[in-house]
């Protein structure tokens, strides 16, 4: 590689960030001297720079973003758990990062790397990612309750959740407070009041954040990502209390998500949960990303809107009762399994053969 492709400075990577944001791309992959890999529509190609030591990895972190980073990543002393999560912002664009170490394959070394997402300034609209329009208008009418967005990481949550947040706060005059590790999109007051904190500089935890957010006098919440039981315990409290609770998982369908909240639960809470969950579940949409047919990448999504049916299939704790509840409420509803969900963008033209087939299969 020629050493005029190799970058020695904070400075150099961003104008290189900044060449590379013109080709599009969804994800930068920085290893320590290493070359850059970037994403896009979905693959991950190598450019023809190399990445600067991790010296600067970190100088470019500190000096564009809020969270301090002190000491090398490689060190176990220094970072023990290997890896810390923030945002930056650089020549005028706003990046997700994710900085960790990973054994160096030539090396056997442990090494610095970087996986960086850009975020876009423009929340967009629901109608502008193809959020059905009467799921929009049925979160609307919700004042309490759980709604969770589900999928894997890179799947376009934050995206949907930022999309329906801005639309909530345009339309009705409340208070929103949001917990996220990162905060990626910045919300506009619109009508409402917003409190973004971010989880690691704002606050400790989101558990300690969601207890505090309560003393807050919130109507809407969101709790970037429910992990653990103490944060599902408190979510579904502030659910149940008047507030309309927004959360994600990182689970494939509504079953599972269903499943995997109860699961957080100790054994002997959990029928207490499945309870609870029966009566403040109000939706579930999960999503995934895919190849449009006219190029780029669209969300697909399957969705759960409460219903007494629902309510009923939860409170017995009956999965397959919510996977039939979804396949026959779409025209009632509005809910859409997989199956259904890729046989309307099929129709519209949106996604071509093979990459309905690979939807539907999902619903197998």
């Amino acid at each position: 590689m020629a050493e005029q492709n190799r970058l020695r400075s904070p400075e150099q990577l961003a104008a290189v960030l900044n060449q590379l944001m013109e080709h599009k791309v969804s994800d930068i992959y920085l290893c320590a001297g290493k070359t850059i890999h970037v994403r896009t529509n979905g693959e991950v190609r190598p450019t023809s720079i190399i990445a600067p030591e991790e010296d600067a990895l970190v100088a470019f972190l500190n000096q564009s973003g809020d969270t301090a980073i002190k000491g090398a990543i490689t060190c176990a002393e220094s970072w023990p758990e290997g890896s810390v999560d923030g945002a930056v912002t650089c020549e005028g664009r706003r990046y997700r990062f994710n900085f960790y170490r990973a054994l160096d394959e030539q090396t056997l070394r442990q090494t610095a790397r970087i996986s960086l997402r850009p975020l876009s300034a423009h929340i967009p609209a629901p109608e502008e990612i193809q959020l059905d329009s009467r799921t929009v208008e049925a979160i609307d009418l919700f004042r309490h309750g759980l709604v969770l967005v589900c999928g894997k990481t890179g799947q376009g949550k934050s995206t949907t959740l930022a999309s329906l947040l801005q639309h909530r706060a345009d339309t009705f005059a409340e208070h929103i407070i949001t917990l996220e590790q990162p905060i990626e999109y910045v919300l506009r007051g619109g009508r409402s009041i917003i409190s973004q904190r971010e989880v690691g500089i704002s606050v400790s935890t989101f558990a300690y954040g969601l207890r505090a957010a309560l003393r807050q006098n919130p109507d809407s919440i969101l709790v970037g990502e429910i992990r653990d039981y103490e944060t599902a315990d408190i979510a579904l409290r502030a659910s149940e209390s008047g507030h309309i609770v927004f959360g994600t998982l990182h689970t494939a369908n509504a079953a599972q998500s269903i499943e995997r909240f109860v699961n957080m639960f100790p054994a002997a809470e959990q029928l207490g949960a499945w309870n609870v969950l029966s009566t403040t579940l109000k939706a579930i949409i999960c999503q995934i990303l895919v190849n449009a047919r006219e190029g780029g990448r669209l969300a697909v999504r399957e969705i759960l809107l409460a219903s007494d049916g629902v309510s009923s299939y939860i409170r017995q704790r009956d999965l397959q009762g919510v996977r039939r509840a979804i396949e026959s409420g779409y025209s009632e509803f509005g809910m859409q399994n997989w199956p259904k969900a890729a046989e309307l963008l099929y129709r519209q033209g949106l996604i071509d053969d093979e990459v309905k087939r690979q939807i539907v299969a999902m619903g197998a």
